[in-house]
């Protein structure tokens, strides 16, 4: 990524990273009765890329919005924690690490996590309305948040992944299936990112469809060089366990494809992203940043 990019990047993280850290919803403390916001604390301030947030603040810019949202980008960092800490837990994937720290079942245990999971799940909804009872979203806005965020994690969207996660467990599926799971587990949620920022930039609904398909066709490429990833990288680049796929005995698109053919799909995915955006004044960055992590190593 240029590096006039790359500063932009990094300041929309550093502006996420404040808004967690210093945000009056969650705060670390020693008190036992607040062990389940110190649980979630500790899970998001283990640094994760923060490409969710980013995505919703850029297509904010990009489609003519001025203010500070970063607030509102923030929800879907909490939505996407929320969902490490159940991946993570014995009933699911299982993972003793994230983010190269202990999972949150591990540090807290597994009641601890469980419940730190469901506050995080649910305190988007509670900074959205929140927005639009001080009046700095309409209440028109708060929904449409409400309702995009909601569908994206729910019953037939990210939990939908999830639940077609746990059932290829043992089982041979084909790329039908993974493309199907991976839009969903990981998809939704960046789709929501991205329509996160063009409906509160008051963008059309023409833009907002622009924003949903770069974002699930990002999500495609993200999960299969995750996928690679999980055969190629180290526990240290990662942060987390390798080959848990192959512990699992799932199929994935490195497995049945081979890492080659996946890189090359993740290619497809990646171009297909950008072809939808590339036209549009001012979206150097978010094309960059799709190629950016079409080569990552973390």
């Amino acid at each position: 990524m240029k590096p006039e990019f790359q500063a932009i990047f990094q300041q929309d993280v550093e502006a996420v990273d404040k808004y967690l850290y210093n945000n009056g919803y969650i705060s670390k403390s020693d008190d036992e009765e607040q062990k389940v916001t110190d649980a979630e604390f500790y899970a998001l301030t283990a640094r994760g890329k923060r490409i969710r947030p980013v995505l919703c603040i850029e297509f904010y810019k990009l489609f003519g919005g001025k203010d500070d949202i970063t607030e509102l980008a923030s929800c879907l960092e909490l939505m996407h924690t929320f969902s490490l800490i159940h991946d993570d837990m014995p009933e699911m994937d299982n993972d003793d690490m994230r983010r190269g720290k202990p999972s949150v079942h591990c540090a807290y245990g597994v009641d601890t996590a469980l419940l730190a999971g469901d506050g995080l799940a649910i305190l988007p909804f509670e900074i959205i309305s929140d927005s639009a009872l001080k009046s700095s979203i309409s209440s028109e806005t708060a929904v449409r948040l409400i309702n995009c965020l909601s569908k994206a994690a729910g019953n037939q969207g990210m939990i939908l992944g999830q639940r077609l996660d746990l059932i290829s467990e043992n089982k041979k599926v084909d790329l039908d299936f993974l493309k199907k799971m991976s839009s969903l587990k990981t998809g939704c949620i960046l789709s929501a990112s991205a329509q996160f920022g063009a409906i509160l930039a008051g963008a059309d609904d023409e833009c907002v469809r622009k924003a949903a398909e770069y974002a699930e066709n990002f999500g495609l490429a993200f999960q299969i060089i995750d996928d690679i990833l999980d055969i190629t990288g180290t526990e240290k680049e990662l942060g987390k366990p390798i080959g848990s796929d192959e512990k699992r005995s799932k199929d994935t698109y490195a497995t049945i494809m081979g890492i080659d053919s996946a890189y090359s799909e993740a290619k497809r995915y990646t171009e297909a992203a950008v072809a939808e955006i590339s036209s549009i004044r001012g979206s150097e960055l978010l094309c960059e940043l799709a190629y950016e992590l079409l080569d990552r190593r973390h």
